[in-house]
């Protein structure tokens, strides 16, 4: 990974047999400043950048021109500010240069290192160049906020999320050996997906930013498919045989991976969320 353009999180859940998770980002090449926050169930969460930049931008910057912007006393508020998120969703799906936010469909993952430890799934499995698709489809289904105290939930469907990509993985899963590498397609249904944000204020050049403290994602789907190319050096027999023994027992495996899922789901858009809040005033972003 090349210096000054990789964001690494390294995730750290302590104890024997508990898992670590490396994973590093593309889609925010010029990170502007390193920090560390709080995700609910982390012991140790840091994201650094290969850059030395104040924690706030010199520049106050501006919200995207198709952004709707909802004025915090005008009637039906709750509404409005649903189907601002929604649409601004759907303006960052190519990105926003000015911001330096980059593609978010597909969502571009350099690295992400999973060591689950013991256990009924006991493997070391990395994914490289991972692209995430389907964002662009999701509609919100609720939103709560307190503005005033910089907190926000959400809840969105999304009816495909699939991540497609490199990987390499040797251990056991349930009662079979596994190990491979190549190439490998993970496709979620119906996914429902839950989220809470919680901000705290900064202030620069005498206005008033967010700063994201605390972002913590959830999901629940209907389905899990997976297939991995090249299992058991290319053996096909035994790497078809174990994709259906994959595919069968889905709900299980998705039960040791899913931690990791929303870990990356989590962290990319904390980072997101925090290009718009850190550069753009929260006055701007939630007028009276």
């Amino acid at each position: 990974m090349s210096h000054g353009k990789t964001q690494v999180l390294e995730i750290s859940q302590g104890g024997p047999g508990r898992s670590t998770k490396r994973i590093g980002f593309d889609f925010v090449r010029d990170f502007s400043s390193d920090f560390a926050f709080d995700m609910s169930g982390f012991i140790q969460i840091f994201i650094f950048a290969g850059f030395l930049a104040s924690a706030l931008p010199a520049n106050v910057g501006k919200l995207p021109p198709s952004f709707e912007i909802c004025h915090t006393k005008q009637p039906k508020y709750d509404v409005c500010l649903l189907n601002a998120v929604e649409k601004a969703v759907q303006s960052l799906v190519k990105g926003y240069p000015p911001l330096g936010i980059h593609s978010i469909d597909p969502l571009s993952i350099i690295e992400l290192d999973i060591d689950q430890g013991n256990g009924p799934i006991s493997i070391k499995l990395k994914f490289k160049d991972l692209k995430i698709s389907g964002f662009r489809d999701a509609k919100l289904s609720n939103i709560q906020y307190d503005i005033k105290n910089y907190k926000y939930a959400a809840t969105a469907k999304v009816p495909k999320v699939v991540l497609k990509g490199n990987y390499n993985i040797n251990g056991k899963v349930l009662i079979l050996p596994i190990f491979g590498n190549g190439t490998c397609s993970l496709v979620l249904d119906n996914v429902t997906a839950r989220i809470n944000l919680n901000g705290k204020e900064s202030k620069k050049g005498g206005k008033i930013y967010m700063v994201t403290d605390h972002f913590d994602f959830k999901f629940d789907t209907t389905k899990l498919s997976m297939k991995f190319e090249n299992l058991f050096n290319g053996d096909k027999q035994l790497g078809d045989n174990m994709n259906v023994f994959l595919n069968e027992n889905w709900d299980e495996i998705l039960a040791e991976l899913k931690p990791a899922i929303q870990d990356v789901f989590g962290a990319a858009f904390a980072q997101i969320s925090n290009r718009i809040f850190t550069k753009v005033p929260y006055g701007d972003i939630f007028p009276e």
